[in-house]
């Protein structure tokens, strides 16, 4: 199974110039990347469009706009996001307490329009959201926030205060102490059910390690801001080793 990186920005020429690396193969933008990078509601259209052309057919995943609209809304604006470009991918958030983010869903999918969906933290929301894209006739996504997940372990499953007001949800569990283990055992579950067309993404990083800890539990996609991108390039060492070949080579030039 193909493993890729995508870059998470919304910034065009930062897009562009790893898009030349070779290195990425997709893009994942939201709401709050949109925000940092500076980008303005009138142009929101024609740079979904401007990064969907410059990666060619690579998916392009946008997120809806506002998980308080009601099915409808979100679906018609799932529909024009999806006229925008054939490479997008609409990501739904998993909304808790209703089943709405399943309903936007279903009618997606009826459209044949591809789906990520995002803000998944636990093994259950994982399970249900694979299921609700089962049967999608493109490629699509689900996406463990990694980083949120290891936050939301330690600030709210595993405290007993959040257990007794959430009894339904449940105690906490061994799959859930580490995204680690969510993405192995989801990779299981997908296998077992033979879902080609899904795809795990790992969205959340907060570093280089953390990178390379998702790819070793199995995912097939991280989704990476472009700072902690540059950073995966890092090692004191090999700084020290090149700067070493270099200066034997100046040492090398002298020899008679």
């Amino acid at each position: 199974m193909s493993k890729h990186i995508f870059l998470d920005s919304s910034d065009l020429k930062e897009i562009k110039s790893w898009n030349k690396t070779g290195i990425i193969d997709g893009v994942t933008s939201n709401q709050a990347i949109m925000l940092k990078d500076g980008v303005k509601p009138k142009q929101f259209e024609k740079l979904v469009q401007a990064i969907c052309e410059e990666m060619g057919e690579k998916p392009v995943s946008i997120e809806l706009s506002n998980s308080r609209a009601g099915v409808a809304d979100m679906v018609n604006e799932a529909k024009r996001l999806n006229s925008l470009a054939d490479n997008v991918v609409v990501k739904v958030p998993l909304i808790p307490d209703t089943k709405k983010s399943a309903l936007v869903i279903a009618r997606l999918l009826k459209a044949k329009i591809a789906v990520n969906v995002t803000c998944l933290m636990t093994f259950e929301q994982m399970i249900i959201s694979a299921l609700a894209i089962k049967n999608s006739q493109k490629p699509s996504f689900i996406s463990l926030f990694w980083g949120r997940s290891i936050e939301d372990e330690a600030n709210y499953r595993s405290r007993s205060e959040f257990i007794i007001e959430h009894g339904r949800v449940g105690v906490g569990s061994w799959v859930n102490q580490h995204p680690k283990f969510i993405t192995q055992e989801i990779i299981k579950f997908l296998n077992s059910n033979d879902n080609e067309n899904i795809k795990i993404i790992i969205g959340s990083v907060r570093s280089a390690t953390m990178v390379g800890e998702a790819f070793a539990a199995g995912t097939d996609i991280v989704t990476i801001v472009p700072d902690i991108l540059q950073a995966m390039f890092y090692s004191q060492r090999t700084v020290e080793t090149i700067k070493q070949f270099d200066e034997a080579w100046e040492q090398l030039q002298k020899q008679k």
